[in-house]
């Protein structure tokens, strides 16, 4: 464990940050971890303050997300979120770490400010993407990262519980936290936001999409009010159950808060492929 104080010293002194308008993965865009390292910043970071990411969100109390974390590159720039499933592995979205090297990745744990130059960080050893990643297009979304060490556990800073039956009915209330923007191709901001929906099957999230080919069991659905929900900078981050379970994983959406449904990978579909990457096997 490190924090940022002993490593930016090294980084700021003429380097450029990046960053990137890209998603929650926004269908037919790029994949975002990719992106956010191919654009240069084009704004300044807010400093006044907690403002808006999640569209529509609330900034929580520090420690009500302890099991997320800022997926960054080296130049401390955020690039989509993660979740801590033990001391040595993060679970995040495959199509944030598609084309990335491992030596390049960061996790920042128990902040919810991703600019925290006090917080904890952890460099990645190895990236574990699914096999079966986008094989169909917008299935299979789903990676580990190895750690090169172990997370320090404290009161901000904790593994969550993946959800391993599928237990979720319609109308269930799923509540999803992430440090995207605020507003289609927006920036990003600093503090975490969240906000809560509720569970939509797939049938009727086919429906509401008008697309029967990206939505299956692997996914789960949540369905927001207009104007709030996922955008850029939110993908691979967690969708709790009100057990604060995790059930979800941001996959992918359509265009931010403008009433449809934002679209997850399902927990309880992949916890085998979790608990057997992480014992050293693999499946697909």
């Amino acid at each position: 464990m490190r924090t940022w104080l002993n490593f930016l010293g090294l980084l700021l002194a003429g380097t450029a940050l990046f960053c990137s308008t890209e998603a929650i993965r926004q269908r037919g865009e790029p994949y975002p971890g990719l992106a956010n390292v191919n654009r240069l910043r084009t704004s300044a970071m807010s400093a006044s303050g907690p403002e808006g990411r999640v569209i529509g969100g609330s900034t929580p109390a520090a420690g009500t997300w302890p099991w997320i974390v800022s997926i960054q590159n080296i130049y401390s720039y955020h690039i989509c979120a993660g979740i801590i499933v033990d001391k040595r592995h993060v679970v995040t979205a495959a199509s944030c770490i598609s084309g990335l090297r491992a030596k390049n990745l960061i996790c920042v744990t128990g902040t919810n400010d991703w600019w925290n130059l006090t917080a904890s960080y952890y460099q990645v050893e190895k990236i574990h993407a699914h096999c079966n990643f986008d094989k169909p297009l917008y299935h299979n979304d789903i990676a580990l990262l190895e750690l090169n060490e172990d997370i320090v556990y404290d009161d901000v800073t904790k593994n969550i519980t993946l959800a391993d039956i599928d237990e979720l009915q319609e109308g269930d209330v799923l509540t999803m936290a992430g440090w995207g923007s605020t507003e289609a191709q927006g920036t990003y901001e600093r503090y975490l936001q969240q906000a809560s929906g509720t569970y939509l099957p797939v049938d009727k999230c086919r429906d509401k999409l008008q697309n029967q080919d990206d939505v299956d069991l692997g996914h789960v659905c949540v369905q927001m009010n207009v104007g709030q929900g996922a955008c850029h900078g939110d993908t691979g981050g967690p969708l709790i159950d009100q057990q604060n379970r995790l059930v979800g994983i941001g996959n992918w959406g359509v265009p931010c808060g403008r009433g449809y449904p934002d679209v997850y990978a399902r927990a309880a579909f992949y916890n085998d492929w979790i608990r057997t990457t992480i014992n050293g096997c693999t499946i697909s």
